[in-house]
């Protein structure tokens, strides 16, 4: 590999670095977040799906409970993608990497059910962390299906 090509891929390295580092502060804000201000926040969310889902015709009920957990696994599932992609990019050891971003992504979940400890009118719940940690894992396989299927279509040529 040419020293221009290994210069790319650790300047995208760095990017992805500095990247997963803005979404999990951002994932750690939001937990800051009073339960007033959260609350609000779901509710226009919650708003906004429903529409879109009865624009195109579909009918069941969504709660602000459903939306806030959806919320959970959603946004653990990108940066359990994020993470495993950053260390793709690194070596590609796809075990190596899934134990790296599993780890990662599970202090991340810890982490931000304790900010939320100190926020007025919100708690711990273990049963986010582990919500958050089966996204991040949806998040990881979703990666590697798709790195499966690339290198698929590549032996194919």
């Amino acid at each position: 590999m040419s020293n221009s090509i290994i210069k790319k891929k650790n300047v995208f390295y760095i990017i992805m670095m500095i990247l997963i580092g803005i979404y999990m502060s951002f994932i750690w804000w939001h937990s800051t977040l009073s339960a007033d201000e959260s609350s609000l926040e779901s509710a226009a969310v919650l708003e906004f799906v429903t529409r879109f889902l009865k624009s195109i015709g579909f009918t069941a009920e969504l709660t602000d409970h459903i939306i806030r957990k959806s919320a959970h696994f959603c946004e653990f599932a990108l940066l359990g993608f994020l993470t495993i992609w950053c260390g793709w990019l690194k070596n590609h050891r796809l075990i190596r990497n899934f134990t790296t971003a599993g780890f990662v992504c599970l202090g991340t979940a810890v982490i931000d059910e304790l900010v939320q400890i100190g926020s007025k009118g919100r708690s711990a719940e273990v049963t986010d962390v582990a919500l958050d940690f089966c996204g991040a894992v949806s998040g990881v396989i979703f990666f590697i299906i798709i790195i499966s299927i690339v290198k698929i279509f590549r032996k194919a040529e």
